[in-house]
């Protein structure tokens, strides 16, 4: 089991952002995220992986203010041969690596359960419940993000991972004190990323791509990064935020700077 039901009640109080981060949205929508949840029988996780996507669902529509468009399609299979056959063919993945354990697109959330990780999954602890949460509402946010975008499952977008993906680090609670720390020694050796397409590359992607888009969400506000789940490409990112990559990097570089000082 991932937690007993104090730890439930505890987590249900959480949020996916700080009170800062989420001043623009309301403290309530008024529709309910559908959530479509399939596990197999008998899953010693699927009860406490469904609370976790319903809570994360609640939060992540606080977190952008507004419900998801459609209903969340969430299948948590038993194995890796399952988890591979459900996955979209149109993606062309085939056999995933050992640390793929979840996608999300607005059709479809795919988990492989925790159940199976310890012998079919690598870089992943089934009794972390806090990565655990962490990594739903991670791919809970692709699904959102692609119900906003007209690609869906963001295929043939070349050069938007560093906001695909630090858009769910930073709203997942992924962007941890202890990928933050290693980032920091990152930027104290010099080994700062100088392109948007490098964001999302080396051991502190998750770092990097999360505090780019923490700080475009602290600069330019919610709204803005609203607006940028309907982009296709950087070039239409940089034009909705009337910027440079010189410019954004240059911003980014120094407010990890200031942080590094100021810590």
């Amino acid at each position: 089991m991932l937690f007993n039901k104090l730890g439930l009640a505890a987590f249900s109080l959480l949020l996916l952002c700080s009170k800062s981060e989420c001043r623009s949205a309301p403290e309530q929508l008024p529709t309910a995220a559908t959530l479509d949840f399939h596990a197999v029988a008998g899953d010693p996780y699927a009860t406490e992986v469904r609370d976790m996507a319903t809570a994360s669902a609640k939060q992540i529509q606080l977190f952008f203010g507004a419900p998801f468009p459609d209903p969340i399609h969430f299948q948590m299979v038993a194995d890796r041969a399952a988890f591979d056959a459900a996955l979209p063919p149109k993606l062309g993945m085939g056999a995933t690596q050992c640390w793929m354990v979840g996608l999300g697109t607005a059709d479809l959330m795919v988990l492989l359960s925790p159940d199976a990780w310890a012998k079919q999954a690598c870089e992943h602890d089934p009794n972390d419940s806090q990565a655990i949460r962490q990594l739903i509402a991670h791919e809970l946010i692709h699904v959102y993000h692609g119900q906003f975008n007209a690609t869906r499952d963001f295929s043939g977008i070349e050069d938007l991972d560093w906001f695909i993906e630090g858009l769910a680090v930073f709203g997942s609670g992924q962007l941890t004190k202890d990928r933050l720390d290693r980032m920091q020694e990152a930027v104290s050796a010099g080994q700062l990323p100088t392109s948007l397409s490098s964001i999302w590359t080396g051991p502190n992607r998750y770092a990097f791509a999360g505090s780019l888009v923490r700080y475009v969400d602290q600069t330019w506000g919610r709204a803005a990064t609203v607006r940028l789940l309907k982009v296709r490409s950087s070039a239409e990112a940089l034009a909705l935020l009337g910027t440079t990559e010189k410019s954004l990097l240059a911003g980014w570089h120094a407010s990890l700077t200031h942080a590094q000082s100021s810590g």
